[in-house]
């Protein structure tokens, strides 16, 4: 009987610990934040918690793998087009670089799990699409060059990456090659 309550106290605090951080799943070959019903994004104030915590926990240990790739994935999730669908949204793209730079220093660091180079191939592909839209008459030639050369930049990586993914996990492969730019 000791032994029983032990294991359902053992569960219970086990779940409870994990409870902050999004749970996350792998859908056609796409990493996104399990939200209930047909939602994609998450409510607003969702993991409020657990992203102070991460960034408190980033702030004494900034290499610590598992807290850049979630926080590159609430980064992600908050300022993915169905988030933020308009191209100039004020802050996405700010947040889709921190976003990319958490990614690419997770998997710098050894981080070898297929998730946070989804998720890298995922976050390079959102921002070329915030270059896509039509703002020449926003900019200067100069600007537009500069914004030109970045989503080219971005665009490639996103499908160099979606590449890397083909050959890394074959039985997706229609799935990265449907999302190549």
């Amino acid at each position: 009987m000791n032994i029983f309550k032990l294991t359902i106290i053992l569960i219970t605090v086990a779940n409870a610990t994990y409870a902050q951080l999004p749970q996350i799943k792998t859908v056609n070959a796409t990493v996104m934040t399990v939200e209930p019903g047909m939602i994609v994004v998450p409510k607003k104030d969702k993991y409020k918690k657990a992203i102070d915590s991460l960034d408190k926990n980033l702030k004494t240990s900034p290499n610590d793998t598992t807290s850049l790739f979630y926080r590159a994935l609430l980064y992600y999730s908050y300022n993915q087009m169905l988030a933020e669908p308009y191209q100039r949204t004020k802050g996405t793209m700010e947040n889709l670089t921190i976003a990319k730079d958490m990614i690419e220093r997770a998997i710098g660091k050894q981080m070898s799990d297929l998730r946070a180079k989804i998720l890298r191939a995922q976050i390079y592909a959102e921002l070329a699409y915030r270059f896509t839209g039509d703002e020449s008459w926003m900019f200067s030639a100069g600007q537009l060059a500069a914004r030109k050369k970045l989503y080219l930049t971005y665009r490639q990586k996103a499908n160099e990456y979606y590449d890397e993914l083909a050959k890394i996990d074959p039985k997706n492969e229609y799935y990265y090659s449907r999302k190549k730019n």
